[in-house]
């Protein structure tokens, strides 16, 4: 899951040159880009009249990004937000279009970019930003909700 999520991620047109983006960490010099799991975050079921249902799941990623912003320069910090909103807003768009990785074998999904912002910004000219990433999938689950997958 993480690996196709990168890869999607990698190829918004959006950035200046694609980066390599990380997995769990930004030890890398200078700017860097980081997509951080976070875990199933949220389950619920859904029952249906026949004793089925949707089971949601919702699944939290963070895509942190390590930006130059030299202390007091307020034109590159404006540049930063601009870029990170824009990022929010194509993941949004690619959702809304069915168009983001297919990270799970079956069922339903969808992508969502939710809080994004400044996180820190250091002495050193270089700030950390931040953008909640929650992926929702939706599974069928037979009557008598035995716990058995239905087929899509």
């Amino acid at each position: 899951m993480l690996e196709q999520l990168r890869q999607w991620l990698e190829g918004w047109p959006g950035w200046g040159r694609a980066p390599d983006i990380a997995i769990d960490g930004l030890e890398l010099a200078g700017s860097a880009v980081s997509l951080r799991p976070g875990g199933a975050a949220e389950s619920r079921f859904r029952e249906d009249i026949l004793g089925g249902g949707e089971l949601f799941t919702s699944y939290r990623f963070w895509l942190e990004l390590r930006l130059e912003k030299p202390p007091g320069d307020v034109a590159t910090g404006m540049q930063n937000a601009v870029l990170l909103l824009a990022l929010q807003d194509w993941v949004n768009a690619e959702n809304a279009r069915r168009r983001v990785p297919a990270l799970f074998e079956s069922g339903r999904q969808s992508l969502r970019a939710l809080a994004a912002g400044l996180q820190q910004a250091g002495p050193d000219g270089l700030a950390r930003y931040r953008m909640e990433l929650v992926v929702e999938h939706i599974t069928e689950m037979k009557g008598e909700t035995d716990g058995e997958e239905q087929k899509d």
